[in-house]
């Protein structure tokens, strides 16, 4: 009896963090996006039949900010599902596909800089964080 409460409350705790990573990527970009400097957009898409929504995008794009703090966040992510990332001169590309039972969520970001400007130990630069949710 006592292994099934403890298989239970590992199993819960498991989907818990699932579930609360991805919600750090997307309490930044509500974070972020109340902020003056940055520049938000949402587009929705419906189901002309039912009117029930099919995919939301989200846009962030943020200039001199810390960088650093969104990927790392897509990194303390990246076990909640596939996980990309790509580093160039120019700049660096993270996504992250999490696929669940009723929606599948795409992120990805990307930054002017890999590691951005660093000023009193920070990385600062720009990036365009996007958010897709498809529902099922």
């Amino acid at each position: 009896m006592i292994r099934r409460i403890v298989l239970t409350i590992v199993l819960l705790a498991g989907i818990a963090a699932g579930a609360a990573a991805q919600n750090v990527i997307d309490w930044m970009v509500d974070d972020f996006s109340s902020r003056g400097s940055s520049r938000f957009t949402s587009a929705v898409e419906r189901d002309p039949r039912t009117r029930n929504v099919r995919k939301v995008v989200n846009v962030l794009e943020v200039e001199n900010a810390d960088v650093g703090k969104f990927i790392s966040a897509f990194k303390r992510c990246a076990k909640t599902g596939d996980f990309t990332e790509n580093y160039t001169e120019d700049g660096c590309t993270l996504v992250l596909t999490v696929r669940k039972a009723k929606q599948n969520r795409i992120y990805m970001i990307r930054c002017s800089t890999p590691y951005g400007r660093q000023r009193d130990g920070v990385a600062y630069g720009e990036a365009k964080i996007t958010v897709v949710v498809n529902y099922k």
